[in-house]
């Protein structure tokens, strides 16, 4: 019995110590890899033909990545084939990762520029060191995350591609994480929109108010349907699960994201961080509509 019971808790302890990794190799089963496999046109890759038609880069983190969640830049390529989208995004990156990638996007002499990064800073700077850990060991960054460091990292994003290119460049502000205006995370992405908002005001960059469209809808949701009572979102462990879960859905079992999204009563996310078709379109709107003013 005691054997047993030293057996069990040295298996929990193992899972537990490994369970990044075991998580990451999850999503390396055959039904769900797309999920992580590098979205069509990414930006490392794809070698552009001289067509003169304009490029567009759309620079982020797995919600511009599309492979979790809707996919609006395969969206808005699919409906104008006048512009070629480029997509440079890619799961779970940092401002920090997205510089560390820069030459892929300036290699491609974008005439539109699209940001839409910080997300994973945002989960990253909350002190559970379980989720700073995941970051630190998957992505390879050299510091936890903050908001000053998130700071320093979208300005010489921003002043590198706006001294290397000649690209009309607009930045988002991050969307909501989980749809509870009183959750404690919401205050904290106000936070780090300022900074983004104040850098595009400094740099002359266009603003995608992406986080007050949300508001709106939600709040507008939330008056006539009962997706008030949404599960909140949490920074941790769950948060996690809660993703895998919905690329299993999605993937294995062919629900839509706002599907699934439902099942947490969320009306334009599907876990909490991602878009569903929904909260998705709102975004590819407002992109369309800096592409053609």
């Amino acid at each position: 019995m005691l054997y047993l019971i030293f057996s069990s808790v040295f298996l929990i302890g193992l899972v537990y110590f490994l369970r990044n990794q075991i998580i990451l190799n999850i999503y390396k089963l055959p039904l769900i890899r797309k999920s992580w496999q590098l979205p069509y046109m990414d930006a490392g890759s794809v070698q552009l033909k001289n067509d003169n038609k304009p490029v567009v880069v759309c620079c982020g983190d797995s919600i511009t990545h599309g492979h979790i969640g809707y996919d609006w830049v395969g969206s808005l390529r699919k409906k104008d084939n006048s512009k070629v989208y480029i997509n440079a995004g890619i799961n779970a990156d940092l401002t920090w990762n997205l510089n560390q990638r820069i030459d892929d996007i300036l290699k491609h002499n974008p005439d539109y520029i699209t940001i839409l990064i910080g997300t994973n800073d945002v989960i990253g700077s909350q002190p559970v060191k379980l989720i700073q850990n995941y970051y630190i060991q998957t992505k390879g960054l050299p510091q936890i995350p903050t908001k000053d460091w998130f700071e320093e990292q979208i300005e010489i994003f921003i002043k590198t591609i706006k001294e290397k290119t000649s690209a009309k460049i607009a930045i988002s502000t991050l969307p909501w994480l989980g749809e509870r205006k009183d959750a404690p995370i919401i205050n904290v992405i106000r936070k780090f929109n300022i900074v983004i908002t104040n850098l595009a005001l400094k740099y002359d960059l266009i603003i995608l108010d992406f986080f007050k469209t949300l508001e709106k809808n939600i709040e507008k949701s939330n008056n006539t349907t009962d997706f008030d009572i949404s599960i909140p979102y949490t920074t941790s462990e769950i948060r996690r699960l809660r993703g895998l879960r919905a690329v299993i859905l999605y993937y294995v079992f062919g629900w839509s994201w706002n599907r699934i999204g439902e099942k947490y009563k969320l009306q334009f996310l599907c876990d909490h961080i991602h878009l569903n078709e929904r909260g998705g379109q709102l975004m590819e709107e407002k992109v369309k509509k800096f592409l053609t003013t």
